[in-house]
């Protein structure tokens, strides 16, 4: 299930609080936004029509989206980004470092080419492989899997 909408706002990562719902609110007038202090115990129902912003305690925003990554993985989504094609070619910790900032609900783990790796029969919407040769460039489209 996809909500409609932006549903994901990354840029806001170290921004006010106020400044976050003002723009949460421009860019997707379907839904309403909640201002949640870190370590808040919240519901972990699945709402399209609720952002929550969460923030510490000066007020500064370190994740905002519809839903927490728990609840991506039980509807069989992945919330923000979920491919990098552009890093083709690039710097092996640089798209690390790249994807980390992008999408914060996934941890990129660089893999050298002909390393056997478990297969999932389920998608892993916490994890991006970062393919490598041996001088440390990206070989393969990293994508959330």
């Amino acid at each position: 299930m996809r909500c409609a909408g932006k549903d994901f706002w990354p840029e806001l990562l170290g921004a006010k609080a106020r400044e976050a719902r003002s723009k949460i609110e421009s860019e997707n007038d379907l839904v309403k936004v909640g201002i949640v202090k870190e370590g808040t115990f919240v519901t972990h129902d699945f709402r399209c029509d609720r952002v929550r912003v969460w923030v510490d305690k000066h007020g500064t925003v370190t994740k905002s989206k519809t839903q927490d990554l728990k609840n991506a993985k039980m509807a069989g989504q992945c919330v923000g980004k979920e491919d990098w094609p552009e890093l083709l070619g690039a710097e092996g910790t640089v798209a690390k470092e790249t994807i980390e900032r992008e999408n914060s609900t996934v941890k990129a783990e660089i893999v050298l080419e002909g390393t056997i790796v478990p297969i999932n029969i389920v998608r892993q919407c916490d994890r991006v492989r970062v393919w490598v040769d041996t001088c440390g460039i990206v070989t393969r489209v990293p994508t959330i899997g």
